[in-house]
C-alpha cells in the first residue's frame, strides 16, 4: 500500500493539494465580478451624465438665463425708476 502511494509523497509541496470544483467556480466568479465592477461607476456616469456630454446642459443653462431676465423685465414694467440728482 505504501508503495502505491509514493509517487503522492514524492511530489513537491501544493501538487498534492487537490480544489474542489465549485471551489474553482466560486473563486471565478468572485474575480469576475471584482473586476467588471471596477468599470461600472464609469459606465453609470456616462449613462447618467449624457445630457452633460452632448452639450444639452448649456442649452438648458440658456434657458434658464432666459427665463430668468424675461421674468426680471416683466416684473420691472409699471414701476418707476428712481433716480439720484446731484445737478439740482
Amino acid at each position: 500500500m505504501l508503495e502505491n502511494n509514493s509517487n503522492l509523497f514524492n511530489r513537491p509541496f501544493g501538487l498534492n493539494v487537490h480544489v474542489p470544483t465549485r471551489t474553482l467556480q466560486q473563486v471565478q466568479d468572485t474575480a469576475v465580478k471584482a473586476v467588471s465592477g471596477l468599470w461600472e461607476p464609469v459606465v453609470d456616469f456616462f449613462e447618467t451624465a449624457d445630457d452633460v456630454i452632448d452639450g444639452t446642459v448649456q442649452e438648458e443653462i440658456n434657458k434658464c438665463n432666459r427665463f430668468a431676465y424675461s421674468l426680471g423685465v416683466t416684473m420691472r414694467q409699471g414701476q418707476e425708476r428712481h433716480s439720484f440728482n446731484m445737478k439740482g
